[in-house]
């Protein structure tokens, strides 16, 4: 975790309901986006897979690996099938991946964290709603008498994704739902789009569109040495609100490494332990020039 979440006027933080981690009576510690960044988006038939889980709030560097007992789920779905990710580890400031797949074809890689539960304040809850710049949305709780006055539980988990191709042709997985709490749907593949093109998005929560929600794309130049921590800070990046068919439409403007990030926090369910959940989604995939 680190308490510089950061530092641009812009947050895209869009939430129903919203706590995040911090310590009763103490100073706010952010949690960092998890991107799925694959070294090499193009393999031959045969190839090693090898898909680096980065944790950073400055994309696509990453300043702490995920360790092995936090990964609740790691697989790869071609057209019609998956396999579970089974060779994977902290491999310095990273997680890395390893898969061999098996015929050509596009292949999606998705990864989610185990949820944590974390025990706050409510002048902790404040203070997040309003440096993560959810203003609107203390607001909100203000008018409906929900910002809580004593500390609170609140649970977090994170779901990245990303799409390599495997050969050339094949079929396509781009349009499969996973089933993570918080999903991003492309409805367009992301494998073939050029500048000029604008990817369409859905964002799915606990299956159902969902609308009004709030993310940010981003887009850094392609490492030719896949020095990844080196692009830190040379992101350019936009918001984009889901329309009411929970659906985003991003112009793509440029070539490079590509992201979509966002968060969304609900009540927890009854009997889970938690007054919140809050979910942390991310989608990751390369235009070419």
């Amino acid at each position: 975790m680190s308490a510089k979440r950061w530092s641009r006027s812009f947050r895209y933080r869009s939430v129903v309901l919203a706590v995040l981690i911090l310590g009763i009576g103490v100073l706010p510690a952010f949690a960092h986006d998890f991107w799925l960044v694959p070294i090499g988006f193009r393999l031959a038939p045969g190839d090693e897979l090898v898909v680096l889980g980065q944790t950073s709030s400055a994309f696509p560097a990453s300043e702490s690996a995920l360790s092995r007992e936090r990964v609740a789920d790691a697989r790869v779905l071609d057209a019609a099938g998956e396999t579970r990710i089974v060779d994977f580890e902290a491999s310095g400031n990273s997680l890395r991946l390893r898969h061999r797949p098996t015929g050509t074809g596009q292949r999606m890689v998705v990864v989610s964290t185990v949820p944590r539960s974390v025990r706050e304040s409510a002048a902790g809850f404040r203070r997040y709603l309003e440096l993560e710049g959810a203003g609107a949305v203390l607001a909100r709780l203000e008018r409906e008498g929900r910002v809580p006055r004593d500390s609170v539980t609140r649970r977090y988990a994170k779901y990245a994704k990303t799409f390599v191709e495997v050969g050339e042709g094949g079929p396509r997985a781009w349009s499969r739902i996973v089933g993570q709490p918080l999903e991003l749907l492309p409805l367009t593949d992301p494998s073939v789009l050029h500048p000029g093109d604008t990817l369409r998005v859905r964002v799915l929560f606990g299956g159902q569109p969902l609308s009004g929600v709030r993310l940010e794309a981003g887009v850094v130049s392609r490492p030719a040495d896949a020095n990844l921590n080196a692009l830190a800070g040379q992101e350019r990046h936009g918001t984009f609100i889901t329309d009411g068919q929970g659906v985003l439409h991003i112009p793509i403007d440029r070539g490079g490494l590509w992201n979509l990030r966002g968060l969304h926090v609900a009540d927890a369910p009854a009997g889970s332990g938690a007054d919140w959940d809050t979910h942390w989604v991310t989608l990751v995939f390369l235009v070419m020039h």
